[in-house]
């Protein structure tokens, strides 16, 4: 694949848990993009829209503000920032192996986990944006 893959979180002890992370594999900006163009009916979308998660399953079903939503190893989530005017900085709080720096309005990325586990999804800027990720 063409696209440039950033891997962060390769087996790093979790501080409080003691237990490893996985691998995390995240893309963002253009070459998520055209990821996402690509590939958005075959995978879960994470829209942020109004200071909130609307998850988007690959048939469209919208749920908003979902609780939890469960992929396979290595399965694409895509997150984007549907707002107008407001930034989001989406980061995984179990393992705090990876952030997604100021995503601006219009603003994608892709991520995956390579291993089995609970990822708890935060907005740093908007704490009632959450989310668990269960990798199984």
């Amino acid at each position: 694949m063409a696209f440039r893959q950033i891997f962060v979180g390769v087996l790093v002890a979790f501080f409080l848990s003691g237990t490893a992370s996985a691998e995390t594999r995240v893309v963002e900006g253009d070459e998520a993009k055209a990821l996402y163009d690509k590939s958005s009916s075959e995978f879960n979308t994470l829209r942020q829209s109004n200071k909130t998660f609307i998850l988007v399953a690959p048939d469209g079903m919208e749920t908003p503000k979902p609780k939890k939503l469960t992929v396979a190893p290595d399965e694409l989530i895509f997150i984007t920032n549907e707002e107008e005017k407001f930034v989001h900085n989406v980061y995984d709080r179990s393992d705090r192996s990876w952030v997604l720096k100021k995503q601006e309005p219009g603003g994608y990325a892709a991520i995956s986990f390579s291993e089995p586990g609970e990822h708890k999804l935060r907005c740093a800027i908007h704490p009632k944006m959450k989310i668990t990720v269960k990798v199984e």
